[in-house]
């Protein structure tokens, strides 16, 4: 090749080039996910803010708290756990109880596991726990994929570091998310196709020391009778199969990773409570997986709450066909604590 053709050819690589040049630095300064940058606080309450991945969000500011806090009871789960408060929860196990929500979007069986083996080699204790299940989290025994569901490089190891920061580079270039999200840099509006889309999320007010959310602005609205429109009415609509039981889950990989997460336990001596949570699906637990579950964590320690009951007959318990409300948490945890499993109200 002739220096000028040589000359021509990087003149064009770098014409090509620095456009994704000043994408990725405009990318490293905004931090869309916040997983570049360090930060005291994940969420600014009551401002719209990008879905970020709550696992990794759970570990970094568990990383953060925990030489501070000490932490030593914990709450695992998908998304579905978020509303088991520890406020109301240290009610039954003492005030002195310094709790953490260790929670991930759409959590696998593998990252419930692997959260639990990260903070015993973190040297805390886990002297309380709550492992708040359902079919879906535990018939997954692979890492997610996916810039909100990747299990977070400090819990598998760093050789997935690139890879994790690959995908949410990827995630941060579709057009419909960048739409979104210099529409809201700009303008400072939650639109409604944000939302629609799972682009952005309305704002909320967060706990730091205990990693937890509060959505006032769904609350406020149903105490009000404004919340549950004939729009929103359309998530429930046919969600409900009360003559259904899950298939069976729990083979071979799933009792491996659910005997290592007892066997974690029990030499923590914790005193823990697996719960299957009341969907508003209504499709029952599997009967075989139940017992499977009371095999490896012990009868007295398993609660199934699935199925065709109280709570799963109303929606006004649930915020959408997915996601309960605090208050049903709140009563939950009064029936396994309190032994009232007997309540109609359940």
């Amino acid at each position: 090749m002739h220096n000028k053709e040589l000359y021509m050819f990087l003149r064009k690589l770098l014409a090509m080039s620095l456009p994704m040049a000043v994408v990725f630095v405009c990318y490293l300064a905004i931090d869309p996910f916040r997983t570049i940058w360090h930060y005291e606080r994940y969420f600014d309450d009551n401002v719209p803010h990008v879905s970020l991945n709550m696992d990794f969000v759970s570990t970094e500011n568990f990383v953060n708290r925990n030489p501070a806090q000490k932490y030593n009871a914990f709450i695992f789960g998908n998304s579905r756990s978020q509303y088991w408060q520890t406020d109301y929860w240290r009610k039954f196990i003492g005030d002195s109880a310094r709790c953490y929500h260790f929670y991930g979007n759409g959590e696998s069986l593998y990252g419930m596991e692997k959260n639990i083996q990260f903070i015993h080699h973190c040297g805390n204790r886990i002297d309380y726990a709550l492992l708040i299940v359902d079919a879906s989290l535990l018939g997954q025994t692979e890492a997610k994929q996916g810039h909100l569901f990747s299990t977070p490089p400090r819990i598998v190891g760093y050789r997935n570091v690139f890879k994790f920061h690959t995908t949410n580079f990827v995630a941060f270039l579709h057009p419909l998310f960048a739409y979104a999200n210099m529409d809201l840099l700009l303008n400072k509006t939650l639109k409604p196709y944000m939302l629609e889309k799972f682009l952005i999320e309305q704002p909320i007010v967060y706990d730091p020391v205990s990693n937890e959310i509060e959505d006032k602005a769904f609350d406020e609205a149903i105490a009000e009778g404004t919340y549950y429109t004939e729009k929103r009415m359309l998530r429930f609509r046919d969600k409900q199969h009360p003559d259904s039981i899950s298939p069976p889950l729990l083979f071979q990989e799933n009792r491996r990773l659910l005997t290592e997460i007892a066997r974690l336990l029990r030499q923590h001596h914790t005193q823990y409570k697996v719960v299957v949570s009341p969907l508003y699906d209504q499709v029952k637990f599997n009967p075989a997986d139940l017992q499977a579950l009371q095999e490896i964590f012990g009868r007295q320690n398993v609660y199934d709450f699935s199925g065709k009951s109280a709570i799963t007959s109303d929606y006004h318990n649930y915020y959408e066909e997915s996601h309960f409300r605090p208050v049903i948490a709140r009563r939950l945890m009064d029936s396994i604590y309190c032994g009232k499993q007997n309540d109609p109200n359940l």
